[in-house]
């Protein structure tokens, strides 16, 4: 087979590969298992990909013969792609051992280097490995959406809240960055952030990186794919993925090349001071196609648009994010990889980004500054490899998350204090070490399955100070807690076919966990009280679904499934505050864990020779026993069952590519409500669940064109709308929030090496009041408003090398 000249690589790769979740020992092993008959040849190579562990590029394959060569048999990765390519018109080049691109015989023009602009990736070049047995996404039977890096880059997302304006049925709080909670498909606990297990899991790779945090809001450079998967994952995932799981694939060290790039922005806000990003990747091979290392870092300054007229200060809310991430790849044998490495990232921010109804927009009056830390590091080891009868995985991963937030409790303090300023500081320091392994089948098995093991021990310290900041400080009231949290579980998950078209999947997590928890309340008038308990849980998540494919480019499934979060124990409280015992008055000792069970019908559609893709799903979820975060009269946070809720709703996606025109769509409408509200916490039917609207809807654009010299022009935009809603679930002071839209418009010159990009963020200047809420200790007397950045202009240049 004849290897071509090519200066465009594929920016629309198959990621199977990504960071070794398809094994790159397969790849590089000499022969494979094929078994694929004759069909459709971009559907062909997909099964290749699989099968052999590769990553393919197949956007050149739309240009070539209709059908392949049936492939049976074991070869070698070039013989199987010279049977399969055989009378196509389609020839392939090999970028790395792990990556191929499909090309049209004879070779096309030279035309792009690794920054120009190229199409970006259809979604069946997309392949998803959240699901831990990587699946093209067009053959998904899940609520899935992936994007990949190019995708990313082009529509300006750079970490979850840029994600929530492009991912159907996703929300974001907006206290600040590093103070966010990430929500899916209308479930809602609430804004605040307390006690409570996150919604929804997040992963960095194969590694869980939070359980009862806000999101660390890790910044989305140099990202292979992101993956939402909405809905209950309780079967695979566990505890904490009761909305879903958000699923981050970093790039993978390259051991074939020499790589890297540098990026520098600067931009200005309305009203605001100047931001500025500096990053950058390095990729080095170790040991020529057998080892490299993999290399990113930034920091990013964004700056302020909220005034403190009681301080005197202008943009008060600046942050700055510092991170980077050490990832080494290392091919032992044929068959084996160990990889590792690590991640840091710390967020400063000066201040919070509330403001107050009461006073000018953009402005509030406060006595103290509230400042946030929010550091995140983990180091990761791992293993993959094929041991003939199933392929294996193993990560061990040490997380450290560390949290500090100051408010101003001058106004309303939760104990007596002399008159002056007086400030609440909550220091948050996790610490979990989480091991994971599974066994899985061939990708080329009749039946598929996967068998797991989980296995976390995490620390939580937390520090409560009140501080009177007068003349003489001192601290009049303060808590030391620790929890200790053990879990394991054993998971698997079983393919069945039916018939060459029909499927049957069961699914289903054995789960124990075990928690204790010692806290100390004192201050200087009292003699420090301790107190200390346990709690233990042992269960089963299931996980039941049935596809059928009426046609190679069509899917449709039913699914039901259970997510679940484990009780805990509230300590938080002034001197005196009492705690009872379920029966009793809120607030109680002991709160439940809460279940969820979702049951879903489902299907994906590829049209117009797919240039055009659909999926849409309807859903109902049955919520028990809803865990929120409340505030006690004295404004210091528990956790309260507040009752059952449902939420019932219809999502969608399309994708249209026709050339260099690319076009999608997404949306939700739904109905989220609380029906059977707890007596202490009485609620209006029609406020539903909290900060859960019942629409969304977003659109983008892009389309590029080749210009003289060999350069190319391409335009970006996207538009997102946030329906109604409300913060809380106070049915007297519950404020009314949403019904905004968030927009962006971008324009790309790129060359050989560079690209020069101008953006506008929020170009409309839309003021809408987004999903949060500023200070705890005001929040039941002022009206507090989070706004939405005002336009900010940036002008980006990468230059590769």
């Amino acid at each position: 087979m004849p290897r071509h000249d090519w200066r465009r690589p594929a920016l629309a790769l198959c990621l199977l590969a990504a960071f070794g979740l398809a094994s790159p020992a397969r790849a590089a092993a000499p022969v494979h298992a094929f078994n694929i008959p004759r069909k459709p040849l971009s559907a062909a190579l997909v099964d290749l990909a699989l099968q052999a562990g590769v990553s393919i590029s197949t956007r050149a394959a739309e240009t070539c013969a209709p059908s392949s060569q049936p492939l049976i048999g074991r070869y070698s990765l070039g013989q199987a792609l010279d049977r399969l390519l055989a009378g196509t018109g389609c020839g392939y080049r090999l970028v790395d051992a792990r990556a191929v691109e499909i090309v049209r015989l004879p070779p096309p023009r030279p035309a792009a280097t690794p920054l120009r602009v190229a199409p970006l990736a259809d979604v069946a070049e997309l392949v998803v490995v959240a699901t831990r047995q990587p699946t093209p996404a067009d053959r998904l039977a899940y609520p899935v959406s992936a994007l990949e890096g190019r995708t990313l880059e082009s529509q300006g997302v750079r970490d979850a809240s840029d994600l929530a304006l492009v991912t159907p049925a996703m929300t974001v709080t907006n206290l600040g960055s590093g103070r966010d909670k990430i929500l899916l498909r209308g479930l809602s606990d609430g804004p605040l952030t307390g006690r409570t297990q996150s919604m929804v899991g997040l992963y960095l790779d194969d590694a869980r990186i939070t359980y009862n945090a806000p999101d660390p809001d890790l910044r989305l450079t140099d990202v292979a794919q992101v993956e939402v998967l909405r809905g209950p994952q309780g079967a695979l995932y566990g505890s904490g993925s009761l909305g879903g799981v958000l699923h981050l694939v970093t790039a993978a060290p390259d051991a074939s090349r020499s790589t890297g790039w540098l990026s520098v922005s600067g931009g200005v806000t309305h009203g605001g001071s100047g931001s500025n990003l500096l990053e950058g990747m390095v990729n080095l091979p170790i040991l020529k196609d057998r080892a490299a290392m993999r290399m990113v870092a930034y920091r990013e300054v964004q700056g302020g648009y909220i005034d403190d007229v009681g301080l005197g200060l202008k943009d008060v809310n600046r942050s700055i994010r510092t991170g980077g991430r050490l990832a080494l790849s290392l091919r032992l044998n044929a068959d084996w990889t160990a990889n590792g490495g690590l991640v840091f990232q710390a967020i400063n921010s000066d201040d919070t980004q509330y403001a107050l109804a009461g006073e000018a927009p953009f402005t509030r009056r406060n006595a103290l500054r509230e400042p946030h830390d929010n550091d995140f590091a983990m180091v990761h080891l791992g293993l993959t490899g094929d041991l003939g009868w199933a392929e294996a995985r193993w990560t061990t991963a040490y997380v450290r998350h560390q949290l500090t937030s100051r408010y101003d409790a001058t106004r309303a303090p939760p104990v007596a204090v002399p008159s002056g300023p007086a400030a609440f500081d909550d220091e948050n320091n996790i610490a979990s070490l989480v091991t994971e392994a599974t066994l899985s089948s061939h990708p080329d098995a009749r039946v598929q399955w996967l068998g797991g093991l989980f296995v976390a021990r995490t620390r939580q310290d937390v520090t409560l100070d009140l501080t009177a900041l007068g003349a003489t400080p001192f601290v009049a009231l303060s808590e030391a807690r620790r929890d200790r949290l053990d879990e394991a579980a054993l998971y698997g998950q079983m393919i069945w076919p039916l018939t060459d078209r029909l499927s049957l999947t069961l699914g289903g997590r054995l789960f124990s966990s075990r928690t204790q928890v010692d806290s100390v309340i004192s201050t200087p008038a009292t003699v420090a009280a301790a107190y200390a308990a346990g709690l233990s849980r042992t269960g089963f998540s299931p996980k039941l679904l049935i596809s059928y494919a009426p046609t190679a480019r069509s899917l449709i499934y039913v699914e039901a499934a259970e997510g679940y979060r484990a009780g805990g124990i509230n300590t938080t409280g002034a001197p005196g505050q009492a705690f009872s015992a379920p029966g009793g008055p809120e607030p109680y000792r002991n709160y439940q864990g809460d279940e969820l069970w979702s049951f879903e019908a489902g299907g994906r559609v590829t049209l117009l020779e797919g240039r055009l893709s659909l999926r849409g799903a309807i859903f109902q979820a049955s919520w028990k026993n809803i865990q929120s975060d409340q505030l006690l009269a004295s404004a210091l946070p528990f956790t309260a069952n507040i009752g059952d809720g449902r939420n019932r709703g219809l999502e969608a996606e399309a994708a249209y590519r026709a050339g260099p025109l690319v076009l999608r769509a997404e949306g939700l409408v739904n109905a989220p409500e609380l029906d059977r509200a707890n007596p202490a916490f009485p609620a209006r039917a029609e406020l539903g669940l909290a900060g859960a609207p019942n629409v969304s809807l977003g659109v983008s654009a892009h389309y590029g064109w080749e210009l003289p010299r060999d350069r190319t022009f391409e335009l970006d935009g996207r538009y997102a709308y946030v329906g109604p809603s409300h913060l809380t679930f106070d049915a007297v002071t519950s404020p009314r929030m949403g019904g905004y839209g968030a927009g962006r418009l971008a324009a790309t010159l790129a060359a050989d090496r560079w690209r020069l990009t101008l953006a506008v963020d929020n170009p409309t200047e839309s003021r809408g009041d987004t999903f949060a809420y500023g200070n705890p200790f005001t929040l039941r007397t002022t009206t507090q408003v989070t706004p939405l950045r005002p336009r900010t202009l940036s002008l980006c240049l990468k230059v590769a090398y």
